[in-house]
């Protein structure tokens, strides 16, 4: 086992469990579970600016990954698990904690395996496409040939929409006709869909799902985490006043910061991919 570093004042794991979190979409899939679950929970910010999810204290003691959400479970015989990337922690919350499963049905019923399938669909798809839909939306830089980009995961969001919709047509939320962790997973990214680029209202399906579950107790208080949830669509279409002007901020310095992790990683010369022996052919045929 790799030793830990120590944790920063303020930052190591109480008694019980502990969410690892930023103002980023993905940590509040955790705190919206376990305030519906009533869970006394110690959430940890991490400052998403100065980058402290890379640091060493973090990626030795929580996530190597240097990822958030993550969460620390400090059990009362003093044992820890540790579990990281937000469907696991939602999974591990709903074992760990739900045991009328309320949220998570049993293992190997039906119910249970088509909670899974939406999940699995949250984190490799729909999830996945708004990030990638914000970064060429939101924080490609102007100087950048961004439309592409734009272009294929615009629309790719679009399409899953449309398959969300289309789900939430005949099913009160996501993975039938009970909350489960699938609408944890999946209702931040609605919420955060103008955001990406995406409007609502051309989903009324998914729209009326989202707006039911914002007016919960729990939903309300879960996106206070972290000094409030900065990306919902009431947040980002303020004209003036201090949101837009952190909004400028978050933009500017995302940005940046891609673009240092992007340096990090690709040296000069080697922006292209590796080669294989059919590269450009689909370039031929469009030409002929």
């Amino acid at each position: 086992m790799a030793e830990e570093l120590p944790f920063p004042t303020g930052k190591s794991p109480k008694a019980g469990l502990n969410i690892y979190g930023t103002s980023a979409v993905n940590p509040y899939k955790c705190t919206v579970m376990a305030e519906e679950l009533g869970i006394e929970y110690n959430y940890i910010s991490l400052n998403i600016v100065e980058g402290e999810m890379y640091t060493k204290w973090y990626t030795k003691n929580v996530n190597p990954n240097g990822k958030v959400p993550a969460i620390v479970h400090v059990k009362q015989d003093g044992t820890q698990v540790k579990v990281w990337e937000s469907g696991a922690c939602l999974l591990y919350i709903g074992h760990e904690f739900d045991k009328d499963h309320k949220f998570l049905s049993p293992v190997g019923t039906q119910e249970y395996w088509t909670q899974l399938s939406w999940l699995s669909w949250q984190i490799s798809g729909y999830g996945p496409m708004m990030g990638q839909a914000a970064h060429f939306n939101r924080y490609l830089p102007s100087e950048e040939d961004g439309d592409y980009g734009s272009w294929r995961f615009t629309a790719e969001c679009r399409r899953l929409h449309s398959v969300l919709n289309t789900q939430l047509s005949t099913s009160s939320f996501v993975a039938g006709d009970s909350m489960s962790v699938a609408d944890f997973a999946a209702f931040v990214f609605a919420h955060s869909a103008k955001w990406c680029g995406i409007d609502l209202k051309e989903y009324p399906a998914v729209a009326a799902w989202h707006d039911r579950l914002a007016q919960r107790p729990a939903f309300r208080k879960a996106l206070r985490a972290s000094g409030g949830y900065p990306f919902g669509d009431e947040e980002t279409s303020q004209t003036d006043g201090e949101k837009l002007e952190f909004l400028k901020m978050v933009r500017k310095n995302g940005t940046q910061g891609m673009k240092a992790a992007h340096q990090m990683w690709m040296k000069r010369g080697e922006e292209r991919p590796v080669p294989v022996p059919s590269d450009h052919a689909n370039y031929e045929d469009r030409q002929g």
